[in-house]
């Protein structure tokens, strides 16, 4: 059985993936997430990127495994959203806990978006269908 990343729903998941990895990144570099772009807390956000390109890795392309890779994607950008928002430092930021929060919840909603469309990719894949 082999992935068809051809298929509509495969490729808007790699595209929602990819946009919100871009995004990240350059609101990142361009004014930060936390403060300002030169705040350590930061980091963190890029590792967010590293972690779903490493989980794509993994999972091989194929849409069953990238579906389950962006899942992890949306609970590790939860978690960190999570710890840098409780942070001491993050209350002295003018956007605050609740910016932080605001903003990877709309990075959370791109990941777990990319996941849907990665399941629809395998369901359509695997159905009998598809094997014909």
């Amino acid at each position: 059985m082999s992935h068809r990343p051809g298929s509509t729903a495969y490729q808007l998941g790699a595209a929602v993936a990819l946009a919100a990895s871009v995004l990240q990144v350059w609101i990142n570099f361009a004014v930060g997430i936390v403060g300002s772009n030169d705040n350590p807390a930061n980091q963190g956000f890029f590792g967010i990127v590293v972690t779903a390109a490493a989980c794509a890795f993994v999972a091989r392309l194929r849409p069953d495994g990238m579906a389950r890779a962006m899942l992890a994607v949306a609970g590790v950008q939860a978690l960190l959203a999570l710890a840098v928002a409780t942070a001491p430092s993050t209350a002295r930021d003018p956007m605050g806990a609740a910016g932080v929060l605001a903003l990877s919840s709309f990075f959370v909603a791109l990941w777990l978006t990319s996941a849907a469309l990665f399941h629809r990719s395998a369901r359509v894949e695997n159905s009998p269908q598809a094997h014909q």
